[in-house]
């Protein structure tokens, strides 16, 4: 599937106020689309990590083939529960609503880049997720 560098892969979740960025605006409110604002290899990170949930933790919505589209409910509960997971795993405030940027810029930070991150910890997060507050 081919990736818009330009859009936001965590446009409907920040929309839906479970997450948020200081760097994504508002392109399309009815489809959900964001872009962002941020320079290339700053946004690319976005998508970097948006792979990483994908590759690492569709297994646990029992989806096995690498190509198979993911539904908007699997996107949600891989993008969104995937987020709270490191949250937690990162020890920030379960208060605060989730910082996308601050959360890439702490998981590279403390495990070297987005693919050390311990996915095997957050696959309970990602389960339990559900999509309506």
């Amino acid at each position: 599937m081919k990736t818009n560098i330009e859009l936001c892969p965590f446009s409907k979740p920040i929309l839906g106020r479970w997450c948020q960025c200081r760097h994504a605006k508002l392109v399309d409110r009815c489809s959900g689309k964001m872009s962002c604002t941020r320079f290339y290899d700053l946004k690319k990170s976005c998508h970097e990590l948006d792979d990483a949930f994908n590759r690492n933790t569709r297994f646990i919505l029992g989806v096995k083939n690498e190509d198979s589209e993911l539904t908007h409910a699997h996107l949600m509960k891989i993008r969104c529960g995937g987020l709270i997971g490191m949250q937690r795993v990162l020890h920030l405030d379960s208060e605060q609503t989730i910082n996308v940027p601050d959360v890439i810029e702490r998981v590279n930070n403390k495990y070297g880049s987005i693919e050390q991150f311990p996915y095997n910890e957050i696959v309970q997060d990602i389960k339990n997720f559900k999509h309506r507050k």
